[in-house]
């Protein structure tokens, strides 16, 4: 089977397993943009980069509260990349907020060799960071993602929606976001590692793309001194489900930090959520309603829709999946594979690799500022402890049944 944009749309809605396109948009012309022509392409632009000490050791992952944000343009960037003792990254900024319709930028992104001819610069997210630089390891709780990598290598680690031991956190808060409470970047205890399973990585290079199948967990880190990536997120026929959760959630987070010292409660969210306790109640219970409704009505149709279904034909669609994914990676011509599993131990390799480059004989900087959220332990525990899944999903059964 050849890769079509039909097939790879088909794959990328079925799949339940991280895949690797190799060299599949080396023809993006932004895969030959080399340093000169992005500055160029930025211009002046201050950007604000999200920088931390690359020596810092914590158990904890490196929040976002923890960082500095730093403005510079691009060129600036480019000239401290080889000196700075800070990762930096301008990470997660819609191209449609930072560049006209009609810059070169936009005019280059398409998604439609996936299959999502309507996606384009207004869907796609831009991600340039510096060696170091990481996303701490969470799972998207909404829809799934493809990533285009562009611009040096950077690496994946990913867990199945079920791994056990990741510790799931929501603290800091943020909206779509599981966070892990393991520190896969410099941590001071390696044997929190040990033993966990199902982990998969991948190295990805400039023309390379990664599907992240729905819920998958992930933590990713910069290799090259620069490193350019964009990434499209598309819709799952959960997400309906999913946001009531949310809303649940966020009524929860915000009403705790309104009650709290100011301080205290920006430990509880990540800084993109520090108005989370300005919403007034009335305003939130507005969002929970219509996602509900939306859901709800969702649901009548479709089993309306079965039903019509099933009196006119009584015959069903085959599940194409597996035969689609095995006939797709057993023709070679199309450089598509399964993220490979590793093994804890090679896990643990991988961090003290990390922790040999950029910790060892660094002189530590005792004055680090504290934005940890270890300080906040039985508020922490008792949003943990009702936003877990099992319970949202109990209080969103209890939810519908009172609701009919």
């Amino acid at each position: 089977m050849e890769v079509t944009d039909d097939v790879i749309r088909n794959l990328s809605t079925k799949a339940s397993l991280p895949v690797v396109f190799r060299q599949f948009v080396k023809d993006w012309p932004i895969c030959a943009w080399d340093e000169k022509k992005w500055t160029s392409v930025f211009g002046e632009k201050d950007i604000p980069f999200r920088c931390l000490k690359k020596s810092f050791v914590s158990d904890e992952p490196c929040w976002e509260r923890r960082c500095q944000v730093k403005k510079m343009t691009f060129s600036t960037f480019l000239g401290v990349l080889n000196t700075s003792q800070e990762w930096m990254y301008f990470d997660y900024k819609y191209l449609h907020q930072w560049f006209s319709s009609d810059s070169e930028l936009c005019k280059t992104i398409s998604w439609k060799q996936f299959g999502y001819p309507d996606k384009g610069p207004a869907d796609t997210t831009l991600w340039v960071g510096s060696q170091g630089a990481h996303t701490p390891a969470h799972q998207d709780t909404y829809g799934y993602n493809i990533v285009a990598q562009v611009h040096g290598r950077k690496r994946w680690l990913l867990f199945p929606p079920e791994a056990g031991g990741l510790k799931p956190t929501r603290v800091p808060y943020e909206e779509s976001s599981v966070y892990s409470e393991l520190n896969f970047y410099c941590p001071n205890d390696l044997d929190v590692f040990n033993g966990l399973t199902g982990g998969r990585s991948v190295e990805l290079r400039a023309g390379d793309a990664l599907l992240v199948p729905r819920g998958w967990w992930h933590y990713v880190q910069n290799l090259d001194p620069l490193n350019i990536a964009l990434n499209v997120w598309l819709p799952h026929e959960k997400d309906n489900s999913t946001q009531i959760s949310e809303a649940l959630i966020k009524i929860l987070i915000a009403q705790i930090c309104k009650d709290l010292p100011q301080e205290t409660a920006k430990l509880l969210v990540n800084p993109n959520e520090d108005d989370i306790s300005d919403t007034p109640l009335a305003v939130l219970f507005l969002q929970l309603e219509t996602v509900v409704k939306t859901y709800l009505d969702k649901k009548r149709k479709t089993r309306r829709v079965k039903r019509q279904k099933t009196r006119e034909d009584n015959s069903t669609e085959p599940d194409i999946e597996e035969f689609d994914l095995k006939a797709l990676l057993d023709n070679h011509k199309n450089k598509l594979e399964i993220v490979p599993t590793i093994a804890s131990s090679d896990i643990v390799d991988l961090i003290k690799r990390n922790i040999r480059e950029f910790v060892n004989n660094k002189v530590q900087d005792e004055d680090e500022v504290e934005a940890g959220t270890s300080s906040l332990c039985l508020t922490k525990a008792v949003i943990d402890s009702f936003s877990q899944s099992d319970v949202i999903d109990l209080v969103k059964q209890n939810l519908f049944a009172r609701l009919g």
